[in-house]
């Protein structure tokens, strides 16, 4: 399995930044004070992007090519908005939903191996 520093790190951010994603774009839909303050959302763009930025950089480094980090961003992406989406919304997984956790979960594997 490659686990080196800078995939460990790649695999932080990238949550990090899914995370805060997350209340970037969703927020308006649990609360009242995201829906009016939509510049200081609008903002928060910048700091999201440079996790990407460094999450890209430092993953690419550390799989030594471009596509793993892509899918490892996808894929993280794809198991992080379920949760929040749960722990926010209280939207249940449906089928589908699960399987492409799933799904989500082996392409992250396929690229850690």
């Amino acid at each position: 399995m490659i686990l080196n520093k800078e995939i460990i790190i790649t695999l932080a951010i990238f949550f990090f930044a899914n995370i805060i994603t997350w209340f970037q774009l969703n927020g308006q839909i649990r609360w009242e004070w995201w829906r009016e303050n939509i510049w200081f959302v609008c903002l928060m763009g910048v700091p999201i992007s440079y996790c990407f930025y460094k999450a890209t950089t430092l993953g690419y480094q550390g799989f030594g090519s471009l596509w793993p980090v892509r899918l490892t961003a996808f894929s993280v992406g794809m198991i992080t908005f379920p949760i929040m989406t749960y722990l926010f919304i209280g939207e249940g997984l449906t089928i589908k939903t699960i399987i492409s956790i799933i799904l989500s979960i082996v392409i992250l594997l396929l690229q850690l191996i």
